[in-house]
């Protein structure tokens, strides 16, 4: 027989956590002597393993008193029933977890964007996870080719860990703080020169892609983005030292030719 102080020793539980259980009718000791000391035998130990292996499990306590006390021929059933439970629990929690995680990554990127979340833009994000994908492969269906589209579902995602959308986020903000510098800038050329670089790189070398998302992207004068912080005016930006960009490395390479002619 163990005496209650015993018992916590040997299965590393509280005391007051057994007294609990005695009080709910879960575990009750094998013997109270006069004196009031609750004494517990090898059975109650048995019980009390099986105690700690269900709530391990998740059960409730109040599940695990149901459970211990049911006749042999419906612990089945319950048992079942609890694990059933249990799982689809667990299921709705990961289904959680994983917007959630989704969710903290966007505002990540985008407040390395934009210095500062608003709660409209969470509220964003939330409705943008929520869309149902078909209404996205609609889109792409409609407007681009099964090749095209294979490759704009490649774009980095900004719920998702990749380390291009880290990449794009500091790009994007790098262009909101320098608005206002002159396209031929040397830090609007070194922009440009990043922009071109991973454009190229993601859609492929493909240039008329690279145009006609941008142009499906671009909003109107007014209108609110249609992809996180490209608002128009950001895109004109962009399209100024971009093209800045272009024709001067035309020019260089114009200009290379005529030397080797």
């Amino acid at each position: 027989m163990y005496t209650i102080g015993q018992l916590s020793q040997k299965t590393n539980i509280p005391i007051s956590t057994l007294r609990y259980y005695d009080e709910l009718g879960i575990l009750k000791p094998a013997q109270v002597a006069d004196s009031g000391y609750r004494y517990y035998s090898n059975e109650e130990l048995r019980i009390l393993h099986h105690i700690t292996a269900l709530k391990e499990l998740g059960f409730t306590l109040s599940a695990i008193k149901e459970l211990l006390a049911a006749e042999k021929s419906d612990k089945e059933f319950r048992w079942k029933a609890y694990l059933e439970f249990e799982l689809e629990a667990i299921a709705k929690q990961k289904d959680r977890l994983d917007e959630l995680e989704k969710l903290l990554q966007t505002t990540k990127y985008a407040l390395e964007m934009k210095g500062e979340i608003e709660p409209e833009d969470i509220f964003l994000f939330i409705q943008a996870m929520r869309t149902p994908a078909g209404i996205r492969e609609s889109f792409l269906a409609k407007h681009f080719t099964e090749r095209e589209s294979r490759i704009i579902r490649n774009l980095p995602n900004l719920n998702s860990d990749d380390p291009r959308s880290m990449q794009w986020a500091k790009l994007v903000r790098a262009a909101k703080d320098h608005l206002h510098e002159p396209p031929s800038s040397e830090m609007s050329q070194k922009l440009a020169r990043q922009f071109v670089e991973i454009s190229m790189d993601w859609f492929e070398q493909d240039e008329q892609l690279i145009e006609k998302y941008w142009a499906l992207i671009r909003p109107e004068q007014d209108e609110q983005a249609k992809v996180f912080g490209m608002d128009r005016e950001v895109m004109d930006y962009i399209d100024s030292i971009v093209d800045w960009y272009l024709a001067n490395v035309q020019k260089e390479s114009m200009h290379e030719k005529g030397k080797t002619d």
